[in-house]
């Protein structure tokens, strides 16, 4: 079974090597935080919950930026790395992450108003990527969502399926430019780790021992 591998780091966001090499499971018990009720891991971080809300209090977009990256884990959606970069690449994941942001903002230029847990139904609900869809988080600041989703990079690299993938979220839900992020189509772009009790995570994912 594909567990999809990732590397997860310790913050800050310019520490560049990785704690060590995880599963998609894993980071979904650290989402959730479920792992609490499974024993004590020193590597995830108890306070996960209230850095979330901490951060969702502060006003204003740099400084939100600021603390986010000053406080919070990550993991590279794209694969598993010796160090976070494109050239650093051990092994790919076979799964690409998706940023959705905005998406509760009612300004002309983002087009469709939605909350993230709509935006998570509306992707399982879609005929060809929902049954693709690995796992589904809120993101930091509250107004987006993180969507993975399986792809065969046997097919195109890595950068083709994300434009592809984007392109058909604005074509087909009618989703302004800045609500699909265009600046994380490198493989090894950072995933920031935030609380999310109601992360979804495809059924076969689960696993008995961690």
């Amino acid at each position: 079974m594909n567990k999809f591998f990732v590397s997860f780091f310790k913050g800050p966001i310019w520490n560049k090597f990785p704690k060590k090499t995880v599963s998609l499971f894993w980071v979904w018990l650290y989402v959730t935080m479920k792992y609490l009720q499974m024993g004590p891991d020193q590597d995830r971080d108890i306070g996960l919950m209230s850095k979330t809300e901490c951060l969702r209090r502060i006003q204003g977009d740099e400084a939100q930026r600021d603390y986010k990256g000053r406080n919070l884990d990550y993991f590279t959606p794209g694969g598993v790395y010796s160090y976070c970069a494109d050239s650093s690449l051990v092994e790919a994941s076979g799964m690409l992450c998706v940023d959705c942001d905005h998406l509760d903002d009612d300004s002309p230029q983002m087009k469709r108003r939605i909350t993230p847990e709509e935006m998570k139904r509306l992707l399982l609900a879609d005929p060809y990527w929902g049954e693709r869809t690995l796992m589904m988080f809120t993101s930091p600041r509250g107004h987006g969502l993180k969507w993975l989703v399986e792809i065969d990079l046997s097919k195109c690299d890595y950068g083709t399926w994300f434009n592809a993938i984007r392109n058909y979220l604005l074509a087909t839900y009618g989703f302004g430019e800045k609500q699909i992020d265009s600046t994380v189509a490198n493989q090894s772009h950072a995933c920031y780790i935030s609380y999310d009790l109601d992360a979804y995570l495809r059924g076969d994912l689960y696993e008995f021992f961690i």
